[in-house]
């Protein structure tokens, strides 16, 4: 079975509604579960734009500091930065205790949803391909991104492991499960490392920028999570 996208589109792109589609789905469900853990509508509401703003910010800025100034588009890690930025913030400015941490495990939940939906714009749109592959569901671009060599749909494959991890996150949290946040986090990160495997533009090399970011997140969040573990410790130890 052959997947044949058209990447001629007319004025509504699917590429950008889908995008669109990650940000309503993932700052909205932020808001919502925001309200739910006692964050006050106000604080929840100026995560939700500052979200948005600073995840489009970092996600071009990093495009074009990792391309040399030559792409303009959107980096799924700098976006991801660009979403703890506006946690730091929103709990910088509300100065209220615990907002920090609730508003930034808010964020983690979310995350892979936003990715998920997003990478469904990217597979439609015809950017991050994947590997050539001449198996069940190869996929074959034409018009404006045309490429005739069938590809793996990496984007695809993508999608539906960022849901499960959403789907196993919320589950685990709201089920009061612990080290679920961590866990979204670090699964995320390994993943994303992972699946670049797959991509066209990782042939060639042995691991790309995306990789080494992916792994530098890992190290830090187990560091983290590390030094937590020791301060239970001590906790339960004084």
């Amino acid at each position: 079975m052959e997947l044949r996208i058209n990447t001629d589109h007319g004025v509504i792109a699917p590429y950008g509604m889908m995008i669109l589609l990650s940000f309503l789905a993932g700052t909205g469900g932020l808001f919502l579960l925001n309200i739910r853990r006692g964050i006050r509508k106000q604080t929840a509401f100026w995560q939700m734009l500052l979200g948005i703003l600073l995840s489009l910010c970092g996600g071009m800025a990093l495009t074009f500091i990792t391309s040399g100034g030559k792409i303009i588009g959107l980096s799924s890690l700098g976006g991801l930065a660009g979403m703890y930025a506006a946690c730091a913030l929103t709990a910088w400015f509300s100065r209220l205790p615990g907002y920090d941490i609730v508003l930034t495990q808010n964020c983690t939940l979310m995350l892979p949803l936003m990715y998920s939906i997003g990478k469904i714009g990217c597979f439609l749109g015809g950017c991050c391909g994947g590997i050539p592959y001449s198996g069940a569901f190869r996929t074959v671009y034409t018009g404006v991104h045309a490429n005739p060599v069938p590809a793996l749909p990496v984007q695809l494959i993508e999608s539906a492991v960022f849901l499960l991890i959403f789907a196993a996150g919320l589950y685990g949290f709201f089920r009061r499960r612990i080290n679920t946040v961590p866990a979204v986090f670090l699964t995320s990160a390994a993943a994303k490392c992972a699946l670049d495997f797959l991509r066209a533009s990782h042939q060639g090399q042995l691991l790309s920028v995306t990789q080494m970011l992916c792994i530098g997140l890992i190290a830090a969040g187990a560091g983290l999570l590390f030094r937590h573990h020791k301060k239970l410790q001590r906790k339960h130890t004084a």
